[in-house]
């Protein structure tokens, strides 16, 4: 297997010393960026599997967001956000400028690690060539056919509305991404919604009650609190 590359960037070299150790004990290639500059060099020259960048900079007065915004403009790539902030605004502000996910410090290591991995398998089957362009999309027990707009699980169709089924379909055709609540509201609502959280909640019940074993223990449809929804694959 191709060795995978991923860059770390912040500037507190404990944080950033415990994540390459163990990201390289996993069989990663790990470089570390101290700041902007270094990181957006580093991507240009290394061609990145996956970007980790903690927004706190402490040493230098650095704006983290900024630096985000400015590796999604040169690196199509993965990219997840760190942050001891859990504000829905800076939350939301990362997202829309380019981060794929975002992790509140401290967090548990097995939970980086697997988002990790999530994220990572999804950028190298694209890398591959392999992004979802069939009809179907299949993910455990659970089947969408676009052609004929039918959900089923374990073989038996599953009876959706028009909105649930648009909801499900654009949250499988993102898988593992975080959709805000603004995005979905307008994706499936139109332009001129955006503040409606109240539509989303009755609806993802709705879906969660129709294809997940536990709704309240969803396996499919995740909530990212307080900005939004995760369809995990």
């Amino acid at each position: 297997m191709d060795s995978i590359n991923i860059i770390l960037i912040g500037d507190e070299p404990n944080i950033l010393r415990t994540l390459r150790r163990n990201l390289i004990s996993r069989g990663y290639n790990v470089n570390i960026a101290f700041d902007g500059e270094e990181a957006i060099n580093m991507a240009e020259k290394l061609n990145p599997d996956l970007l980790i960048l903690n927004l706190d900079f402490t040493n230098f007065k650095i704006d983290g967001l900024k630096i985000c915004a400015q590796l999604r403009h040169i690196c199509q790539c993965p990219m997840i956000v760190l942050s001891t902030i859990g504000s829905e605004e800076v939350k939301i502000k990362a997202l829309d400028l380019g981060a794929d996910d975002y992790l509140v410090m401290p967090f548990n290591m097995d939970e980086f690690l697997a988002r990790t991995r999530s994220t990572l398998r999804r950028w190298m089957l694209y890398k591959g060539g392999n992004k979802q362009t069939s009809n179907i999309i299949a993910v455990n027990d659970l089947v969408i056919n676009k052609d004929s707009r039918q959900v089923t699980i374990r073989g038996e169709i599953i009876k959706l509305t028009k909105t649930e089924y648009e909801l499900l379909l654009y949250l499988a055709e993102r898988s593992g991404k975080v959709v805000t609540h603004r995005e979905l509201l307008r994706a499936i609502w139109g332009p001129e919604y955006g503040e409606e959280r109240e539509y989303l909640r009755v609806f993802i019940s709705q879906l969660r009650h129709k294809i997940e074993d536990d709704p309240l223990n969803p396996m499919y449809i995740l909530t990212e609190p307080a900005i939004g929804y995760r369809f995990i694959s």
